[in-house]
């Protein structure tokens, strides 16, 4: 016979029954204890964090959404040079929000003027 595929039947049954192993005592320990929620640290769990703070709104000041904006822009074009297109509706969005970014930064700098001249 040939023992090439008698030893690698033998290796990948011992791994199977080593699984179905780990998997039984993951379950028993389950059974047990009751799952207690902990809020994910770390880099991935900061950039989701960002990245749902930038689509709400929340904690960024209006220079910090212009530059992220402003950088979303620059990458699509880059992106779009290397031959992935976007949709015209994407871009709109992007270049509405540099747009209203870039008003509301005019706006406060005219506030600024008035109160200075008072």
């Amino acid at each position: 016979m040939n023992m090439d595929i008698i030893l690698l039947t033998a290796v990948i049954s011992t791994l199977f029954i080593v699984f179905i192993i780990a998997v039984y005592r993951e379950f028993s320990v389950m059974e047990k204890e009751t799952y207690v929620f902990q809020k994910e640290s770390g880099p991935r769990a900061g950039l989701v964090n960002f990245v749902g703070n930038l689509a709400s709104n929340k904690s960024l000041t209006t220079e910090e959404k212009k530059v992220i904006y402003k950088a979303m822009h620059r990458n699509i074009a880059d992106m779009e040079s290397d031959g992935v297109y976007f949709d015209h509706s994407l871009k709109e969005i992007v270049q509405d929000q540099i747009e209203v970014l870039g008003n509301d930064e005019q706006k406060a700098g005219a506030k600024e003027k008035k109160a200075s001249t008072k």
